[in-house]
């Protein structure tokens, strides 16, 4: 049997936001990258906070990423952490034996 991991042929950065200045801007660890599969999805979801928001894309990866990472779709300028998207939630999907095997994450 195929592996998820086998259909992720994209490519993601993300960047863990540590904290933010006096000023507001936010400070980041390093910009990391993992593979995935990024899918534009609108969908109505219920976010951290338990608001409905709509979701424009959801991201297949097995990276370890959470509600306090940065990402940056694929071709977009990781330079520019004004194009970094929030993640709105993040489900881990378990196989048969509890063991995390990906995340979906929704932006």
């Amino acid at each position: 049997m195929a592996s998820p991991s086998d259909r992720f042929r994209q490519r993601i950065f993300f960047a863990l936001v540590l904290g933010r200045d006096a000023h507001g801007k936010p400070s980041v660890g390093p910009v990391s990258s993992a593979r995935a599969r990024v899918q534009p999805s609108r969908r109505l979801i219920r976010d951290a906070s338990g608001n409905e928001t709509l979701a424009s894309h959801v991201i297949y990866t097995e990276a370890l990423l959470g509600l306090q990472h940065r990402l940056w779709l694929p071709g977009e300028d990781v330079a520019d952490f004004n194009r970094a998207r929030r993640p709105l939630g993040v489900d881990e999907l378990v196989d048969g034996d509890g063991v995390v095997r990906f995340r979906k994450v929704w932006l």
